[in-house]
């Protein structure tokens, strides 16, 4: 089985990368690096995306990697999803519907409840804008230049985690490293209304029917990330239990470089001139990262827990811009789940697993003195499929920022929808004498 595992990841993994990503349009992915993804996967997601203490043995914990022991099964886990997004400002409304592959992962227990590794791709960081505006052109009476622009691309992450059982049944530890490879591109076209040059002489020559100047910036990212995380249980009674977690991200220089071009359209026959005028390398520095959790829980029955999240985005730097002077980013998740009876024979429904969360976040975006805020609220289902596969339903809706000032609000509803193929035959490990 575990071989059947690996070459469908490895299926989808080739699928993956030959893909172009669909993200939906968010002005405030212009910011930093893009929208940070989440690196929960969608049992998590559907509780807000808590994760840094709360682990199951046949559920794949890609939030805390000290949390992979605890998984027992060879598990395949694949997501996808959609999501209608809709734009606000005081007088204006948009929506856009996008969707496609969330994430690709696989988890392979070495020695299983002691060693577990995981494998996975994910989108890091995600860019998808559109935004336009008419400003008058200086010293022209009564002329105007429609500003656009426009932003794509993103940076994704392919990672390896372990993690190991320290002590029996109390401390857990594990670790991650990601490649992270990925472009950006930033455009601006401006476009010019006919009466900017009606009354001016022939003797501007081309000039006079100059009328688009498009300015495009491509950035290339690449650099590996480092992660670690702890996980402590401890029994508080006969069947409840204490969870504490926590995730350090170490910063890092990604590897950047970029070109900037200039197209000129004059209006005439000629094709528009294409110039190169800025091709360097340097690097973008990532902040740290850290987060902690606690939960509390009942084995087979319930769990309820709390995450916090900080990043200090104010240290974030480029040697070629994308930096606009961020600042501290903070979430918090509050979110837990419910099964009935896991074990019933005569209600399949009394078997489902029912989650629900909350998240807050402070993004580091502020604009004109307003703190972009993003909040969700998350629920789902996991529903048990064969003797040990889950099928993922998961819905989330969220606010983003504000209509105050003149900002944009975002309102947005997304399914996710994942499938968790699990084994336990582990006839690999039998071979090999590591289980019996």
């Amino acid at each position: 089985m575990i071989k059947k595992l690996s070459f469908i990841f490895l299926l989808f993994l080739g699928f993956s990368f030959g893909a172009d990503a669909q993200n939906a349009s968010s002005p405030y992915s212009i910011f930093g690096i893009g929208t940070l993804n989440k690196k929960a996967l969608i049992y998590n997601k559907s509780m807000g995306g808590l994760g840094i203490s709360n682990g199951k043995n046949w559920i794949l914990n890609n939030v805390n990697p000290a949390l992979l022991p605890l998984n027992t099964f060879s598990t395949f886990d694949v997501g996808l999803y959609t999501e209608k997004r809709t734009l606000n400002t005081s007088d204006l409304q948009q929506s856009n519907t996008t969707g496609g592959l969330d994430y690709l992962a696989l988890g392979i227990p070495m020695t299983p409840g002691k060693w577990t590794m995981s494998l996975g791709l994910m989108p890091y960081s995600n860019v998808s804008y559109n935004m336009s505006t008419i400003a008058p052109v200086m010293n022209r009476d009564e002329a105007n230049a429609n500003y656009q622009y426009i932003g794509s691309g993103g940076i994704n992450q392919v990672y390896l985690g372990s993690g190991w059982q320290i002590i029996p049944d109390f401390l857990y530890a594990g670790g991650r490293v990601a490649y992270t490879f990925g472009k950006i591109e930033d455009g601006t076209t401006i476009n010019l209304s006919e009466r900017v040059f009606a009354n001016e002489e022939d003797t501007i020559g081309v000039a006079k029917s100059f009328k688009t100047s498009a300015y495009n910036k491509r950035s290339s990212y690449s650099d590996f990330l480092f992660e670690g995380g702890l996980y402590m249980k401890r029994k508080i009674g006969k069947e409840t239990e204490l969870n504490l977690g926590f995730i350090y991200e170490l910063a890092s220089n990604m590897n950047t470089k970029r070109s900037e071009t200039l197209v000129i359209e004059d209006g005439s026959a000629l094709p528009p001139t294409d110039t190169i005028l800025y091709k360097a390398k340097g690097n973008t520095y990532l902040p740290q990262k850290f987060g902690v959790g606690i939960s509390f829980s009942k084995q087979y029955k319930w769990t309820f827990g709390i995450d916090y999240y900080s990043r200090n985005w104010s240290e974030f730097k480029s040697d070629f811009g994308r930096d606009q002077n961020l600042t501290k980013n903070t979430e918090i998740i509050i979110g837990g789940e419910f099964t009935p009876d896991l074990f019933s024979v005569k209600s399949y429904f009394k078997r489902v697993t029912y989650q629900m969360g909350f998240n807050y976040e402070q993004t580091p975006i502020m604009i004109n003195n307003v703190n972009i805020d993003d909040f969700g609220i998350n629920f789902g289902v996991s529903l048990p499929v064969g003797s040990a596969s889950i099928l993922n339903v998961g819905f989330k809706y969220g606010q983003l920022g504000t209509t105050t000032n003149g900002l944009v609000k975002e309102d947005y509803f997304k399914i996710n929808f994942g499938m968790i193929f699990n084994d336990r035959s582990y006839g690999w490990y039998r071979n090999q004498g590591k289980y019996k």
